[in-house]
């Protein structure tokens, strides 16, 4: 769907108060202008737009490359005043001056571009997780390459530079600040995944370039009413103004203003006095011993200007991009006459915004002077449109926030056993991150008390900045202001579930919280990690998990062994997949050498069988020592001197006691779905895991005797028997081994959400 189709449905439904919320959101943005002091117009816009997004919910992180500071100076007190104003604010350091003349005729789009804005940004996005990445004009637009998968990559253009260089020299100026080609300006659309032009009439120019949506996102004041207070001198006289800065274009159209409408105002006998306000004055000397034009000068504050003067002009015949003097004018409330040219991207409606010419202005201004009253419905006009312009601005953010939500959000229920830097559980917390992360944005679920310190927290996220974030039950929330090492949010899992447009559930623990989902379970596609679920000890009861499913309109059911159990009341919209438990070798797992031990595989009922074979394991060879029985449940310990015993969910909470690896596994079990993780997570390591029901050749147990002869005769075979791990490995875990299922569940939920 294109920008403007979206921004179409946004406005045209009734305005909603407040706007679209983005609580929990975290939100970067890059600008070569300050925000501080808001006395320009681009500082305005950035201000307000960071602004409206905080009072929306989401945390603005404020990136300054300092442009217009460069090397000369930096100022403390504007420096403290934008820290106060962001939820964090950092300066880029310069390393060049970028106001250089262009090496061609026009600049590429990434001559004023600075290696230092990569180093920042790059240290930036691997601490911390941001949803949308704005950067603000074009000449900007290469740090949009450095946003990891899953930001949404926004480019506010502030002002077309195709072509700028030209329009100035149609009229006899000079070419200033940033200008540039088609095509260099269409690399910087590119790069983005949503462009914001100031106007329409820009924006149907971007779409032209790209194939990136693109919406318009003008700017609009609040609405702050100035009222006329008139000096004793301008008493029978209609003071119309114009403020403006001194670059070349305003300057410019004021002289011609003057050319234009003095003669007309001389012919038909009017008494209008034009008022020049602002920096533009110092460049408009000529002007000053005119009668009828009266330069100012700079002023404090707009509202001195707003109040000394009867009507507020805009006299534009070209220029770039929305004049926010013309916002400002709007926004306090007195009545204006402009050109068309100068309101575009404005919603006028009255005939006086939208004169053709300086001369037609200057005749509504002799009709103004004769007949005051008309100054009145001039003004309602004025009110008319500043509603008009806050209604496109709420319905541009809107659509822009609509974007954000309608990005997948796979939330993960994350168990304590997480926070445990020995526990197998953490891999695969860190495996599922790395799986979904290229889909959707990701964030970590706790409903359980965190760790009492903090070294834990930041060891147990360390890395993850970049990947996904972090969601707190609020019965378990932190202390205010306790970091806990990756951006975080306050939140119940149903809140959660219903911020997103589009969630997806990726349940490794089940917490309680699943039994009290309603309306959001119907549209949040589930995800059970059953092989993960059993592994923590308690997997939740069939009831409970028919109870959950049910709800759901679409459950994922995920196993690692094909003959794991699955409940038989399980609802007909469940899909079972089959995927290995690991979707590669564990990186903390195979961490020392191998000793020449032998550890059983062996079922509860099978342990008296394990303990004789190793008992007796020491009699039959002198090549490889006895090791461990390991069972699904922890077994009475006996006399001392009894055989080494450690139960499954000890073996997987602690990695360690995988330590030193043993030269071979043997399962007595008859491939048990229960010891499939633990059975990969050899195999993985290159550990043979001999199936002695397979050794047999016909699937039947070996008899006691057969496994003692089988254990004498291991020695010699087990050299041959490595050299196969290796084709073992790769059959049952290579080639995706239906890791693409999962994926592909995830992206069809990403298309169709």
């Amino acid at each position: 769907m294109h920008g403007d189709q979206i921004l179409g449905e946004v406005l045209a439904q009734p305005p909603v108060a407040g706007g679209v919320r983005m609580d929990g959101a975290d939100i970067l943005v890059l600008s070569p202008t300050p925000t501080h002091p808001p006395d320009q117009g681009n500082r305005k816009r950035i201000y307000a737009i960071c602004k409206e997004l905080q009072a929306r919910g989401a945390r603005v992180h404020f990136v300054y490359y300092p442009q217009e500071w460069w090397f000369e100076f930096l100022p403390h007190d504007l420096v403290g005043e934008m820290t106060a104003a962001w939820d964090s604010f950092h300066i880029v350091p310069t390393s060049r001056h970028t106001y250089n003349p262009p090496a061609g005729q026009d600049y590429t789009i990434d001559e004023w571009w600075d290696e230092s804005i990569a180093t920042t940004l790059k240290w930036l996005f691997k601490r911390q997780h941001f949803d949308a990445f704005i950067v603000n004009y074009a000449f900007m637009s290469k740090a949009l390459e450095l946003a990891p998968p899953n930001v949404l990559r926004i480019l506010d253009t502030h002002d077309l530079f195709t072509g700028r260089r030209q329009l100035l020299e149609q009229h006899g100026l000079k070419p200033e600040f940033f200008y540039t080609t088609r095509e260099q300006e269409s690399i910087a659309v590119q790069r983005a995944q949503l462009v914001w032009a100031i106007k329409d009439e820009e924006a149907v120019i971007y779409r032209s370039m790209a194939n990136v949506p693109c919406i318009t996102m003008p700017h609009a004041e609040p609405s702050a009413p100035v009222s006329r207070i008139r000096r004793f001198d301008d008493e029978g006289v209609l003071v119309i103004g114009m403020l403006g800065s001194g670059n070349v274009i305003n300057v410019q159209n004021a002289r011609a203003f003057v050319e234009a409408a003095l003669p007309i105002f001389e012919a038909r006998g009017a008494k209008v006095l034009i008022r020049y306000v602002g920096s533009m004055c110092a460049r408009l000397g000529e002007l000053a011993n005119i009668d009828g034009v009266d330069l100012a000068g700079p002023v404090a504050t707009v509202d001195a200007f707003y109040r000394d003067v009867d009507l507020v002009v805009i006299p534009l015949a070209f220029s770039t991009g929305l004049k926010i003097k013309a916002v400002e004018a709007f926004a306090a409330g007195v009545p204006i006459v402009a050109m068309g040219h100068a309101l575009e991207g404005i919603p006028v409606e009255h005939a006086w915004h939208q004169c053709q010419t300086m001369e037609e202005v200057a005749e509504v201004c002799c009709e103004i002077a004769q007949r005051p009253e008309l100054l009145t419905a001039l003004t309602a006009a004025t009110h008319a449109t500043h509603t008009r312009m806050q209604h496109q601005v709420q319905a541009a953010l809107d659509a822009t926030i609509a974007r954000i939500h309608r990005r997948p959000t796979v939330v993960v229920t994350v168990d304590h056993a997480f926070f445990d830097p020995e526990s197998a559980y953490r891999e695969q917390i860190y495996q599922t991150i790395n799986l979904l992360m290229q889909q959707a944005q990701v964030v970590l679920y706790v409903d359980q008390l965190l760790p009492p310190h903090q070294t834990t927290l930041f060891e147990a996220f360390n890395g993850l900045a970049v990947d996904c974030k972090l969601a707190v039950a609020p019965h378990v929330s932190p202390p205010p202001g306790r970091s806990l090492g990756l951006s975080h949010m306050v939140v119940s899992l149903p809140e959660l579930l219903a911020r997103s447009a589009r969630p997806i559930l990726w349940v490794m623990r089940f917490c309680p919280e699943l039994a009290n989902l309603k309306d959001e379970a119907l549209r949040t596609p589930l995800f059970l990690r059953m092989d993960v679920l059993r592994q923590l000890g308690s997997p939740p009861s069939a009831q409970a998990i028919q109870a959950l499913t049910e709800k759901c309109q679409e459950t994922t059911w995920i196993e690692s062994h094909p003959d794991a159990p699955l409940p038989s009341l399980l609802s007909p919209q469940v899909r079972h997949l089959l995927v290995p438990s690991w979707r590669w070798k564990p990186n903390r797992l195979h961490l020392g050498v191998e000793a020449p031990v032998v550890h059983f595989l062996a079922r509860d009922d099978q342990y008296p069988l394990a303990q004789e074979l190793l008992n007796r394991f020491a009699l039959l060879q002198d090549a490889l020592q006895p090791g461990v029985v390991i069972t699904p449940k922890p077994q009475a310990t006996g006399r001392d001197g009894e055989v080494k015993h450690v139960s499954l969910g000890a073996l997987m909470g602690r990695l360690s006691t995988f330590r030193p690896m043993p030269a071979c596994v043997i399962d007595l079990s008859g491939n048990a779905y229960e010891f499939e993780t633990l059975r990969e997570s050899y195999l993985r390591c290159q550990v043979p895991v001999i199936d002695t029901h397979r050794a047999a050749g016909d699937g039947a147990p070996l008899s006691l005797m057969q496994l003692i002869e089988f254990l004498v005769e291991l020695p010699q075979k087990l050299d041959q028997i490595k050299q196969a791990v290796g084709d073992e490995v790769s059959v049952r875990y290579g080639n995706d081994a239906g890791w693409a299922n999962v994926w592909r569940a995830v992206s069809v939920r990403k298309a169709l959400g």
